[in-house]
């Protein structure tokens, strides 16, 4: 797992969870809690709060596979393919990659997972108390992600005809009703703690009112299921998946090709076929997983018709589904393979299914050879024990900027990764970072005007990409960051002060470390800055 802070939300989890804060809506209150109480084992040593917060992800997804073996269990998969099933996930790129940073998926699958096959158990077992504790950790897993309300049409296709032959059914429905809604009581610290006003309060939900709009999300685009090309902005690039056409036919063949075929399909295709890495390592070899799972798919109507639905609705639902739901823009700004993470363990049912189907004693050696070879071709791309890169990139940025300076950011790599730093480990407390995407750029300029020049201002990379047009002639670049100057300021020779920043900006990357994609932009931008002042970047002189 990471031994720090990671990409995207990664860093204001941690954030949030160590002091209790409120992150960006709906909020995961009971994911919070639970991050909390695996940081209060730090005892007050900063160092381990990313690390005991990175580790809960971890244990999930661990916990998670070993749900999955079990669940399979419960289909009447025989011991060993149900490993493989089970493996075949824990070592595929999307549960792999959630598995190992501070992320909710991981511990909103271990929910998903949790539910299913407890309500197996009950199906199996008939006990009504178990039928009441599943109410009870649906409501828990909706703190945490409502991805696990994905799960109620598979649920009520195991729990509903048990319950029906129920003579107590009468009691046992608003009982259950009642744990859900005791399991929703994490939300209550949202507003609780966002009457604190703390220092991270997006939304500042402290008011019902104020509440209502966090919970519905009202900051973000609300993208309707129809038009499937609503983004006015995105126009151009509809061209390259629409052919040209428009109306209910162009809107048809942009899903089939973009949101299904790009934003699902592939997804699929980079966990059980295989992907290319940042390393131009091709793995192909991943096929078999895939061709296991399609095989699953086939022998398990014909082995049981009910699991079959089972594991489709949880297939689609997580998947194809979702995904009509999602109707993702051209283009998103990430992978967003995170979202689709249920379908991908219902394929991995039935790649356990498949392998049940398979003569163990002609083919055990070939069945083992899959999850074999997803752990060998994802593993330099996940192993992140020895990431130090995103740590060093956010603390350079603080480390560009004078003392008591504002630093307007824009997006959450440029953000996240600071308030973890300022708020869990205190460093540079003394800069205030300033999100225009969690305030108005009106807003945000006043508090630059009011500022300026009675303190250093700094743009970061994100927004002078975007904004810094408005401000040519006035910026000049000092390490990772840009300084505001005065109108007609000297910008020619930033050279100076970059070698002075650059004496205060320090690495500890190994040579063989594994930069992503956001990693390599950051890192490829100080080189350059270096480079444009005569600095070779590998001495430093």
């Amino acid at each position: 797992m990471d031994t720090s802070v990671s990409w995207w939300d990664c860093g204001e989890f941690i954030a949030t969870g160590y002091l209790m804060q409120v992150g960006h809506p709906p909020g995961s209150p009971f994911y919070q809690l639970l991050s909390h109480l695996f940081m209060l084992l730090s005892f007050g040593n900063p160092m381990l709060v990313a690390p005991l917060s990175n580790a809960l992800s971890a244990i999930a997804g661990g916990l998670t596979v070993g749900l999955l073996f079990l669940t399979l269990g419960e289909l009447g998969c025989r011991r060993l393919p149900a490993i493989v099933g089970a493996l075949c996930y824990l070592f595929c790129d999307t549960a792999w990659f959630s598995a190992v940073e501070s992320e909710v998926y991981g511990i909103a699958m271990l929910f998903c997972a949790l539910d299913v096959w407890m309500a197996l158990c009950y199906r199996h077992k008939g006990d009504a108390r178990l039928l009441v504790l599943l109410a009870l950790l649906m409501g828990l897993g909706v703190c945490v992600h409502l991805m696990t309300l994905l799960t109620l049409p598979a649920l009520a296709l195991i729990v509903l005809p048990p319950l029906v032959r129920c003579r107590r059914w009468g009691r046992v429905i608003p009982l259950a009703a009642l744990f859900f809604c005791l399991g929703l009581t994490p939300y209550l610290i949202v507003p609780l703690r966002a009457a604190a006003n703390p220092p991270i309060n997006e939304g500042n939900p402290s008011t019902p009112e104020a509440f209502m709009r966090y919970m519905k999300r009202d900051q973000y685009a609300k993208a309707p299921l129809y038009p499937r090309m609503w983004r006015e902005r995105d126009a151009a690039n509809w061209q390259d998946w629409t052919y040209g056409l428009d109306g209910v036919a162009g809107n048809a063949v942009y899903w089939v090709n973009y949101q299904f075929g790009y934003m699902y399909c592939r997804y699929l295709m980079y966990n059980f076929i295989g992907r290319e890495n940042l390393k131009s390592h091709h793995i192909v070899v991943f096929v078999l997983p895939f061709l296991l799972g399609l095989w699953g798919l086939l022998r398990h109507r014909r082995r049981s018709r009910w699991g079959f639905w089972v594991t489709m609705l949880l297939f689609l639902f997580g998947g194809a589904v979702l995904n009509l739901y999602l109707n993702h823009p051209c283009y998103e700004p990430r992978e967003r393979d995170y979202a689709y993470v249920l379908s991908f363990y219902a394929f991995a049912l039935w790649i356990g299914v498949g392998a049940d189907s398979i003569d163990l004693r002609r083919w055990r050696w070939l069945l083992l050879l899959a999850p074999l070879t997803l752990a060998e071709g994802n593993w330099s791309d996940h192993n992140r024990h020895a990431s130090h890169s995103v740590h060093d990139i956010a603390l350079n940025h603080l480390q560009s900027c004078d003392n008591g300076a504002l630093l307007v950011t824009l997006g959450d790599n440029d953000t996240f990764p600071l308030w973890y730093l300022q708020q869990v480990e205190h460093r540079r407390t003394d800069i205030e970072v300033c999100n225009i995407n969690l305030n108005s750029y009106m807003a945000t300029m006043a508090l630059v005007d009011s500022s300026f020049p009675q303190r250093p201002v700094y743009f970061s990379q994100y927004f002078v990409d975007r904004f810094g047009r408005f401000y040519e002639g006035r910026l000049r670049c000092e390490g990772f960051c840009w300084r505001l100057l005065p109108a007609g300021g000297d910008v020619a020779d930033p050279a100076p002060l970059l070698r002075h920043i650059s004496d205060s900006i320090a690495w500890h990357i190994a040579d063989d470390e594994y930069l992503d994609n956001v990693s390599s932009r950051f890192v490829a931008t100080w080189e350059r800055n270096l480079a444009m002042i005569g600095i070779d970047p590998r001495t430093g002189r």
